[in-house]
């Protein structure tokens, strides 16, 4: 979870693809990755591109089933007390590391407090906050074995929370909660991530990784069942023109993504290879709060009200997303999604409101707002953010259109360095998973630092309950208190758009957009 991080969008990549050459081996996978990795440390990963190569190589707790649903992972079950407060984890005993030795509680007792100690410098650590201490803990307050995990014996692990978390098995699916290595970090540091030094306890292991051009991952000798693929090629495909070209050239088995202006020709000529899926996932507008004007609620409100999404979505990318009017995405279901407060109103009356705004807030034709609008490379972000550019032109704003790659943009986006960008959000089918990106402890995933006593109180006290429909309505009036001071400007919630090749068995479509390798076969 941009972040779960959309970190995130597969329209909001670019790169350039090495050459590949065909495969005629049925075991040998050569799958379109969304762009380059930054890091294959579950603890320091920020993009959702990371997150698709670490569930091949890692296993938590729990994890995806082919269709993308939850099913236990590295345990085989688990207990929760009544209160909420106390889950028990009783582990695979035939788990193991990919050099052999067996994975036991220890291994995630350590792996946890990695996360959390703030000399590991997790941007997403905040995923753990569940577990006792963890915050106090990341904030340097309290020693990091005061952690709320201790192993039971070797094979059953304890977690404690400061407050019930009913979604916590959702949470582990993410690579912030699996283990590491600590009999090669203790010997290797930080070059444990290195393939001469690899080891993992996934279905496959890191063999070789060469930079904008493949990782390669071998099959796990030690691990059960065994994947039907002996290895698997992931392909930095962040350009999705090149990735188009290849895959029609038959050079890849699946991409992540084509140019959208192609789905029209593609729902005609390859109907069978086409999938398309609505995902949990936000893209939004963030406005960066730490800097005036956009500081100022009026600035924001004008700005936002002026947005049409559904002309993004259906005259401009023409990409099969889904506009939005609400932060929390749509296919999140038992929950009601409050509105936005210009919902429904006729956009020449939004815009006499916005031009109104602005000039309350001390701009006009005298003195125009001027803003760098900041986006990921692509070319249907790019379409995207032009035409974003074109709605606040007519209210007399002057925006000069900013773009870097997918890494940089959102390095850009946690150091606060920008006026407005366009930021994106995939993950949970948990209101708080989106609505917790506006509280003022989200870390650096707030990006716009975006700061309310009444909106952190409302999903602070949803936090304390243990009844999910109590938790959601309190996050619904956090999200509505929220929104009146816009410092987000919700978007679309993407559909996946990918091609799979017709020969590839065991692809199973899914909000999530999760297909592990393991269950793929040629």
């Amino acid at each position: 979870m941009s972040s779960r991080l959309l970190c995130l969008s597969l329209l909001l990549c670019n790169a350039i693809m090495t050459p590949l050459v065909k495969a005629a081996d049925g075991k040998v996978l050569h799958l379109g990755l969304a762009g380059e990795p930054a890091t294959l440390d579950p603890h320091r990963y920020n993009l959702r591109i990371e997150e698709a190569v670490l569930g091949d190589l890692f296993l938590g707790l729990t994890t995806f089933s082919a269709d993308g649903k939850l099913m236990p992972g590295a345990a085989l079950k688990w207990d929760v007390s009544e209160d909420g407060l106390t889950w028990t984890f009783y582990l695979d005993p035939k788990g193991r590391w990919s050099d052999g030795k067996a994975v036991t509680a220890k291994d995630f007792v350590y792996s946890f407090r990695r996360l959390i100690n703030p000399e590991t410098a997790a941007s997403l650590a905040y995923f753990m906050y569940p577990l006792r201490n963890a915050e106090a803990i990341a904030n340097g307050q309290l020693k990091v074995d005061e952690l709320g995990v201790r192993a039971v014996d070797d094979l059953a692990l304890e977690l404690t929370l400061a407050l019930p978390y009913p979604h916590l098995p959702e949470r582990l699916l993410y690579p912030t909660a699996y283990p590491v290595p600590a009999h090669v970090i203790d010997k290797v540091g930080d070059a444990w991530v290195k393939p001469q030094n690899w080891v993992s306890n996934g279905a496959y292991l890191l063999r070789d990784w060469k930079p904008q051009q493949h990782l390669e991952l071998a099959r796990n000798p030690h691990f059960e069942p065994k994947p039907a693929a002996l290895q698997v090629f992931h392909y930095p495909a962040a350009n999705t023109q090149n990735a188009w070209n290849r895959f029609r050239a038959g050079t890849l088995d699946a991409i992540a993504a084509f140019p959208a202006n192609e789905l029209a020709t593609i729902r005609t000529e390859r109907a069978a290879e086409l999938h398309l899926a609505p995902q949990l996932s936000m893209i939004y507008l963030v406005f960066n709060t730490r800097k005036a004007p956009f500081s100022d609620p009026r600035v924001r409100e004008a700005l936002a009200i002026v947005v049409e999404p559904a002309t993004l979505t259906d005259k401009v990318m023409k990409s099969g997303d889904i506009p939005v009017g609400s932060f929390v995405p749509p296919m999140v279901a038992d929950y009601t999604h409050p509105a936005l407060s210009h919902a429904g109103q006729p956009l020449g009356d939004r815009q006499r409101r916005a031009r109104a705004l602005l000039t309350s807030a001390g701009f006009g034709p005298a003195n125009p707002l001027e803003l760098t609008l900041r986006y990921a490379t692509g070319t249907d972000a790019k379409r995207a953010n032009l035409a974003t550019a074109a709605f606040w032109q007519q209210i007399g704003v002057r925006v000069e259109l900013h773009q870097s790659e997918l890494k940089v943009h959102y390095a850009d986006l946690r150091q606060g360095n920008f006026d407005v960008a366009q930021a994106g959000w995939l993950g949970e089918s948990n209101p708080e998973h989106y609505l917790g990106l506006l509280h003022s402890r989200a870390g650096d995933t707030n990006y716009g630092a975006f700061a309310d006593q009444a909106v952190d109180a409302l999903i602070d006290d949803a936090r304390r309950q243990k009844d999910i429909a109590a938790r959601h309505r309190l996050l619904a009036e956090a999200e509505t208190a929220a929104m009146k001071h816009y410092p987000v400007m919700p978007l679309f919630a993407l559909t996946s758009r990918r091609l799979v090749r017709a020969e590839l068995r065991g692809w199973h479509d899914n909000p999530r957009d999760a297909h592990p390798a393991r269950f793929l076969v040629r």
